[in-house]
């Protein structure tokens, strides 16, 4: 199944900075399509239920979100929500083990799974038809699954030999790295990969305990996207869901967490590689905070397509050395339910670059801080945006995502249809607040990978940190992207 903890990162570092669809020229204020309605309701055992209803083709996206993700795992049993995500599809009392998947596949559906810091989802796109079966097999790995020890032993090795694949991607090991410098104290420090030792730490006993404190009704969100109506979403989730028991409220280490305001810049030089990658980072607020948008249009400026500032500093040619700076560069917002990260990059294969481009990147930044963003850059970051927005509309399964991920950061489940609005309210002068504010040099963390030729050795320690709490992130692990299932 999929797997997206560090493949957005990876795809900026290796010069894919895709910029999202070419939009012609806007007015002052963009006309959009009808936005559409999104139906929510509450069982009576606490489950939440979002609809929209969508006939443009025979289908229903059916998903199933859990409020868990590897933020809420124990500090030594990394990993536990990235083994949930594969295990749900290994049988079930009355479900035979790859059952879920075969039959839905069986059908002309599609079955997929992610897991991530935040959450952990389950994935059905199925003829109109199909709904309530759908949603009477998701009702049946809610709560039971078989923790039978074959099964347990045998996805432990799947998860763990993903986990070894990952170990030889430079980049992903980088961005790893760069997280677990960044959150001194939070858990995000750690991805929803999971951890070798951590992994072979955990009992059957272990993941019984996860399970019945994250994978309830209370803690969870049908979410279905397609050609059906609200009743009959009700009354399958009634009959399907609506029987299994309450629990109690899970648990939620990360509150305990916090990470505390970080004002000294943190810089380690790990081992060379085979490209030079400079990643630098800022802390950002959560998602539903107002500053979100204006940061989100700030990284649009500064790193999202082929005209923005970084990627155009980066290529542009240096009339003294007659090269460019570097390979390529770009910035994203990594937007959490709790505070994220703004991460920039810059790739460069000559080992006398990386200081160089290192400082374009910081003074891009400060410019942008200085005097905000132009007029027509503002605008063009807007309607990226919107364009992204209008194209989601078309497909079931993007909507039902975008329901469960507003769910999750908000808890707002229809919060991303205000996105485009609370977008295009943003000034210049947000813009360059926000900048000011948060994306300081002192704010800052640096992960440097440097190129092949660089001077090898024991990779640098870190710059002191920033806070008067001693750092608890956890040790170095393996690389592993955002999870995603079988």
């Amino acid at each position: 199944m999929r797997r997206h903890f560090l493949l957005r990162a990876s795809i900026l570092v290796f010069g894919l900075f895709v910029p999202l669809a070419p939009v012609r020229a806007a007015p002052d204020k963009p006309v959009m399509a009808h936005l559409p309605t999104v139906e929510t309701f509450t069982l009576s055992n606490g489950l939440q239920v979002a609809f929209l209803q969508l006939d443009t083709a025979p289908v229903v996206a059916v998903q199933v979100w859990y409020h868990v993700g590897s933020k809420d795992e124990p500090r030594d049993r990394r990993g536990s929500a990235h083994m949930f995500e594969h295990m749900m599809f290994k049988g079930t009392e009355h479900v035979r083990p790859e059952a879920h998947a075969q039959m839905l596949n069986g059908i002309g559906g599609y079955v997929n799974a992610q897991t991530d810091e935040d959450a952990t989802h389950f994935i059905n796109t199925v003829p109109s038809d199909y709904l309530d079966f759908a949603v009477e097999l998701e009702a049946e790995r809610m709560r039971h699954l078989m923790f039978r020890k074959d099964m347990i032993d045998g996805e432990r090795e799947v998860v763990k030999e993903e986990i070894r694949q990952r170990e030889n991607n430079p980049i992903q090991k980088g961005v790893k790295r760069f997280m677990e410098i960044a959150f001194a104290k939070h858990p995000y420090s750690w991805d929803a990969g999971g951890d070798l030792k951590d992994l072979d730490a955990t009992t059957g006993d272990d993941l019984k305990k996860f399970y019945d404190a994250y994978y309830e009704p209370n803690n969870a969100m049908l979410v279905v996207v397609g050609k059906s109506t609200s009743a009959a979403v009700k009354a399958s989730a009634e009959k399907w869901l609506g029987k299994v028991a309450k629990a109690g409220d899970p648990p939620r280490p990360a509150r305990d967490a916090q990470e505390p305001i970080q004002s000294v810049k943190r810089k380690e030089t790990v081992a060379p590689s085979q490209v030079g990658i400079e990643i630098i980072g800022w802390h950002i607020p959560p998602a539903k905070d107002k500053d979100i948008y204006a940061l989100q249009v700030a990284s649009i400026i500064l790193g999202a397509g082929d005209s923005s500032r970084i990627k155009v500093r980066i290529k542009s040619v240096d009339p003294k050395t007659k090269k460019p700076l570097g390979l390529d560069g770009g910035m994203e917002a990594l937007v959490h339910e709790e505070p994220g990260m703004l991460l920039g990059l810059g790739v460069y294969l000559d080992p006398t670059q990386g200081a160089a481009l290192e400082s374009a990147i910081y003074d891009e930044v400060d410019k942008l801080a200085a005097k905000g963003p132009a007029t027509d850059e503002l605008r063009k970051a807007k309607n990226q945006v919107q364009a992204a927005f209008v194209f989601g509309l078309e497909h079931a399964q993007g909507l039902a995502e975008a329901i469960g991920r507003s769910w999750v950061n908000t808890g707002d489940p229809s919060s991303f249809l205000r996105d485009v609005d609370n977008v295009e309210k943003v000034s210049a002068a947000d813009v360059q607040r926000v900048a000011k504010r948060y994306l300081t040099p002192d704010k800052s963390t640096v992960v440097v990978i440097p190129p092949p030729g660089s001077q090898a050795g024991a990779p640098r320690s870190p710059e002191p940190a920033s806070t008067s709490t001693p750092a608890t992130a956890a040790p170095a692990a393996p690389s592993a992207p955002k999870a995603g299932g079988k």
